[in-house]
Formats: structure tokens, C-alpha cells, sequence
């Protein structure tokens, strides 16, 4: 249960993260071979109790380490450390973790009593990232402890949010957006594909709860929408009379600035949406003649309308299944004195977005993107 919308709360969750820190530092400084440090761990269902997995680093000779997975069930999650530790000769310790990642089937559940949890440790850096696995984490785990990479997960979603298509998020911004009024929180979604982990949109939330998945594609409007962002790419079928079946283009933002504005509260809530987006393209067809201004701009025309029909289409998405990542409730309550969360999300379905798309082409070509 949420039970977090509340500003007591909130300010609690805020209070807590403001302390967190990492064990590596002053303090009660532990020797860094009497103790098992936990770089990601995985929580699911097994049928009615709770399954917790933990990838831990042995540090053994100087710079060198070895990377160790176990786990172990309970009928709760708040006994998970003891549990674990009878299955190691060294006491373990969450300074060093960064990535939590949650089965679907445990997300569905609610992530609420984990998030809580989390948040009262002040040993949990503001820095760890979340995210959802379709099949048991437990099982993606044991897939990405292969690599014997530290914190595999973690730099996936990093380098996703720096050159790829996630927004920006970190444990803090999740906090944020499950604990504030008006917006709900989403996570990276992982998926097994041809013997590879693969980043396949974002898992979607309400209160705690996972509600739906949405593609790399619907992550990258979210992105367009939620911060002025670089980078991030979105293939736009080509049409017209010379057009082939497969002809696309692929285009990536250079840079993004999104803007809103609050119409009005009644007779539904109406927002007006401008998105001003530089883009990169690449591999325009041979047939695809945009050598005259016209036809230049008739092009960067039918870009920007492809655009916006994908940002329709996603807040369509969300009013549809009454998720609000965006944060459109977030941002009309801090315009209007009469808005409350009940009366918002009744209407939320009704929401009239008016959208406005400034799209510029800075480069075209066949080169690397």
C-alpha cells in the first residue's frame, strides 16, 4: 500500500536520503576482506513467500575480485539480511549496492514495504538504481553475474539514460515521484532476448504497483517530456509516392526543451505542450531529394508531425490505464489552488493535452549517429 501521499511522508523520505551515504568512508571503517559488500540484489514471489537474490563481491588479491550470487526465501522481506548471512562466513553490508532489480511478478505485488525499507537505511545511497525483470530477477542475476562485471545492471541503465533512450532517474527521483501527489513513479524494464539482457522500455506504475510495459520508443517520448534531455533515437517510417515498404529514417535528439502551460481546471483539466527538439538524421533514401529549402523544410514538417503523433499516442497510454508519469497531475496542482489528488484522477481520463512541436534538422547525412 502506498499510503505515502501524505507531505509527513514525503518529507520523511526526503530527510532520509539527505543522510545517505556510502560505508567505503570515515565512520565505523570495516576492513574490506571481513566483509561481503552487496552490489545488486533481486526480489520475487515464490508462491506466497518472498525470494531475495544478492550478487556480492570476494575481494581477493588487490584489484581483483570475484563476483558470488545466493539467495534465500522468507515469508517476509524484512528478514532477508539475517537469512542471508547464515549463508556466508562474512557479515554482509548494502554500502556498495547500486541496482535493486524486482521480478514482474513480485512488482505486481507492490514495491511499496521494499521502497520504505530502503529509504529508513541511511546505508542506501541515493544513487542506486531500480528496475524490473520479466522473468524472475533471480534468474536475470544469476544471467549478469556471468559477466563477472561489477554493477552490470547498473551501468546498463546508466549508459541507456546518457546516450540512449531512459530519462533520467535515479533512487531519489523514484522516491520523488512515488511519494509526491499528482505523478507516478516508473522503472527500466529487462527482458532476455537471443541469449543477451536487453533494456525493453519502462515498467509503469501506479501507487506501488506495476500496471503495464511500454518499448524504447514510449521511453524516449517520456524522455522528450519529463526533462531537456541530449540524446535518445526513434526509426519513423517514410511515406510518399517514391516510398518503399522499409524505407525509414532514423532520427536522434540533439538537444530537447519541453515547456507547459495551464489552460484551465473546468470544465476537464487542458495543458498546452511545446517541445522544441534539434535533431540528427540519418540514412535518407536516394529517392528522398532535399536539396531545396522547400523540401528541406517540408521534411523537418513531417518529423515534427511524426513526433507529435507519438506523443499523443503515449498520453493517450497513460490516461487509458490512469498512470501519470509524466507528472501531468504534479503540475496542474502547483497551478491551481482548487486541484486535489481524488477529483484529479477522476478526471484524469478526460485530460486535454494541445501540443505544440518546433522540430529543427542540425544534421543529415549517412554518417554515425
Amino acid at each position: 500500500m502506498r499510503g505515502g501521499s501524505s507531505g509527513y511522508s514525503f518529507y520523511k523520505a526526503v530527510i532520509a536520503l539527505t543522510s545517505c551515504f556510502i560505508v567505503t568512508s570515515c565512520g565505523s571503517q570495516q576492513v574490506i576482506n571481513k566483509i561481503k559488500m552487496v552490489q545488486t540484489a533481486g526480489y520475487d514471489m515464490a508462491g506466497e513467500r518472498v525470494k531475495c537474490s544478492i550478487i556480492f563481491a570476494n575481494y581477493k588479491e588487490k584489484g581483483k575480485t570475484n563476483l558470488q550470487l545466493i539467495e534465500t526465501e522468507s515469508d517476509s522481506d524484512f528478514d532477508m539480511i539475517p537469512r542471508l548471512n547464515t549463508k556466508t562466513n562474512k557479515a554482509i553490508q548494502y554500502g556498495q549496492m547500486g541496482m535493486v532489480l524486482y521480478g514482474k511478478n513480485f512488482a505486481e505485488q507492490g514495491l511499496g514495504p521494499v521502497l520504505e525499507s530502503f529509504y529508513r537505511d541511511a546505508r542506501i545511497s541515493g544513487r542506486v538504481q531500480l528496475g524490473v525483470s520479466e522473468m524472475d530477477a533471480s534468474e536475470m542475476l544469476a544471467v549478469a553475474n556471468k559477466s563477472q562485471e561489477t554493477l552490470y545492471l547498473m551501468n546498463m541503465i546508466e549508459q541507456n539514460m546518457k546516450s540512449g533512450n531512459l530519462p533520467q532517474m535515479n533512487f531519489k527521483t523514484h522516491l520523488f515521484n512515488f511519494y509526491g501527489e499528482g505523478r507516478d513513479f516508473f522503472l527500466p524494464y529487462f527482458i532476455f532476448e537471443r541469449d543477451d539482457i536487453k533494456i525493453d522500455g519502462l515498467a509503469l506504475f501506479k501507487d506501488d504497483k506495476f500496471v503495464t510495459k511500454v518499448g524504447n520508443r514510449e521511453a524516449f517520448i517520456l524522455k522528450l517530456l519529463t526533462e531537456n534531455s541530449r540524446n535518445g533515437s526513434l526509426l519513423m517510417p517514410l511515406k510518399g509516392s517514391k516510398s518503399r515498404p522499409h524505407d525509414y529514417v532514423l532520427m536522434k535528439s540533439v538537444t530537447s526543451k519541453v515547456n507547459y502551460k495551464f489552460i484551465s481546471m473546468e470544465p476537464v483539466p487542458s495543458i498546452f505542450i511545446q517541445l522544441k527538439l534539434k535533431v540528427a538524421v540519418k540514412d535518407i533514401p536516394d529517392w528522398l531529394h532535399l536539396s531545396s529549402k522547400e523540401e528541406f523544410s517540408l521534411f523537418e514538417q513531417q518529423l515534427g508531425e511524426y513526433i507529435k503523433e507519438e506523443v499523443d499516442d503515449f498520453i493517450s497510454l497513460c490516461k487509458s490505464k490512469k498512470v501519470d508519469p509524466i507528472g501531468f497531475g504534479d503540475f496542474i496542482r502547483s497551478r491551481s489552488k482548487s486541484w486535489n489528488e481524488k477529483d484529479f484522477q477522476s478526471s484524469y481520463p478526460l485530460l486535454k493535452t494541445k501540443i505544440k512541436i518546433d522540430l529543427a534538422i542540425v544534421q543529415s547525412g549517412v554518417g554515425q549517429l
